[in-house]
């Protein structure tokens, strides 16, 4: 009986280990086979200055935050 299940841990620790170590081999192969773009996207990057970019939408200013937030807390004080 404890043969039994220390056949069964052993073959399932392999399995285990197997499907670990096929998973970093395709890992692997699909970094390599991606190396080419990413180094193109990386130099894109690099060559957009930074300060021609527009500022992204949905960034919001601290400033801008803090005058919301106090005129709402103000409203608030003001209604009740």
């Amino acid at each position: 009986m404890i043969t039994a299940g220390f056949k069964l841990t052993v073959l399932g620790m392999g399995v285990v280990i197997s499907f670990l170590l096929l998973l970093i081999l395709f890992i692997d192969i699909l970094r390599r086979l991606l190396a080419s773009g990413s180094a193109r996207e990386l130099e894109a990057m690099k060559s957009v200055n930074p300060r021609n970019r527009k500022k992204d939408p949905t960034e919001v200013d601290d400033e801008v935050l803090t005058a919301v937030i106090s005129a709402a807390i103000a409203a608030h004080r003001s209604r009740g």
